[in-house]
């Protein structure tokens, strides 16, 4: 049950903040407003996160997990209900933060139970494996959704079965036997909690150097796609290198891994630098089709090992708000490379925020191979 929660829970992850925009975008007329009112969603989120990772550490899932299961659907009827009815950009960003605050940490509450559900260490990187491809049918599935109900409905609607989704499959996760045994342990690092660690702050730069290479990587793409002529094609290339990430995903848990976690996760996150590297040479349609595969398959096995090494290196009664902390990073990171790349790209020059994709895909191997050995050490450790 936990399982088949999380899936429907987390199908919005990408097709939500589509909606969003459009929705804005439609009433206000303004793509501005749409981007602060999204980035007031994404600000608030990488924030919240963390909160509920520490509260779920200490009071459960399902105590934590419920509240925002009602809170979120109702937060974004109210962003609907005021963009229909004109309210003002400010307004609208603070509903947009209100929505962000309130989406459940289900991934984090998902990787953590898997150390529940599996008790085999080797079974339980399949697991992580498996739980990465899942996410990735989010990305592919969640965007091609929103614009289904947005053709045969309005952004609104959208928005609203989005958030219905959400609802629904935290309601099933957190009501589940396994969700509601599920007991942290006490921990006493003090504010900082687990970016105490050493090893799970090298992961949280790693995870911001992958943000702001995806980051880039989505704008060049979107730019790309303008330049031939169909924008929307962006949405393609970025649900076939999904698809081609959940391939690499359940290609990569159905295998046994000797090497322990922190010798393979530095070659993973080589394997994504070279994998960007090839989308400098991007020039057709087709050919940006194979390259934007090609760039995909690594990132789900990279996720599962990522998992892995979090489990493995998070300081007791931290295992959730470390797993947040990832996202927080990954979300920082992303808008620095939107950022960035949205400068690069001006004119029709996607292929300078690739190049800057791969520096930062390529930053982030550097500080993974520099790390490897105190996320060998704290692994041994604990």
């Amino acid at each position: 049950m936990p399982i088949v929660g999380a899936g429907v829970g987390r199908l919005p992850i990408a097709g939500l903040s589509l909606a969003m925009i459009l929705l804005i975008r439609a009433e206000t007329g303004s793509f501005a407003v749409a981007g602060l009112v999204e980035a007031a969603f994404a600000i608030a989120g990488a924030f919240s996160f963390p909160i509920q990772g520490r509260l779920v550490d200490r009071v459960g899932q399902t105590r934590v997990l419920l509240p925002l299961a009602i809170l979120n659907p109702l937060a974004l009827i109210a962003i609907v209900v005021a963009a229909d009815s004109g309210a003002p950009p400010v307004a609208l960003a603070a509903l947009g933060a209100v929505c962000g605050a309130a989406v459940p940490a289900l991934s984090p509450c998902m990787r953590t139970l898997w150390a529940t559900l599996v008790g085999d260490p080797q079974l339980r990187q399949s697991a992580f494996a498996f739980d990465a491809a899942m996410l990735e049918v989010s990305f592919v599935v969640g965007p091609l959704l929103t614009a289904v109900l947005v053709s045969l409905g309005s952004p609104g609607t959208a928005v609203i079965v989005n958030g219905g989704f959400a609802a629904a499959g935290t309601l099933v996760f957190a009501l589940s036997r396994a969700s509601r045994s599920w007991r942290g342990e006490p921990s006493n690092l003090g504010w900082a909690g687990p970016l105490r660690s050493p090893a799970i702050l090298a992961l949280v730069f790693v995870e911001l150097a992958f943000g702001a290479a995806i980051g880039s990587m989505e704008i060049s793409t979107t730019a790309l796609a303008t330049g031939f002529g169909a924008a929307a094609f962006a949405g393609v290339l970025i649900s076939v290198q999904g698809a081609a990430s959940m391939v690499g995903g359940l290609w990569y848990g159905s295998r046994v891994h000797a090497k322990p976690a922190a010798e393979r996760y530095p070659r993973l996150c080589l394997l994504i630098a070279l994998g960007f590297a090839p989308l400098l040479l991007t020039s057709t349609k087709a050919n940006s089709v194979v390259l934007l595969i090609l760039s995909g398959f690594a990132f789900a096995p990279a996720g599962a090992v990522l998992y892995t090494l979090i489990d493995e290196v998070a300081p007791p009664g931290t295992a959730t708000e470390s797993s947040t902390w990832m996202i927080t990073a990954i979300v920082a990171g992303l808008a620095a490379g939107n950022a960035i790349a949205g400068a690069l790209v001006s004119g029709g020059h996607p292929h300078r925020g690739y190049a800057f994709a791969v520096a930062a895909a390529a930053a982030a191997w550097v500080i993974a191979l520099w790390s490897r050995s105190r996320l060998r050490l704290a692994a041994h450790a604990a």
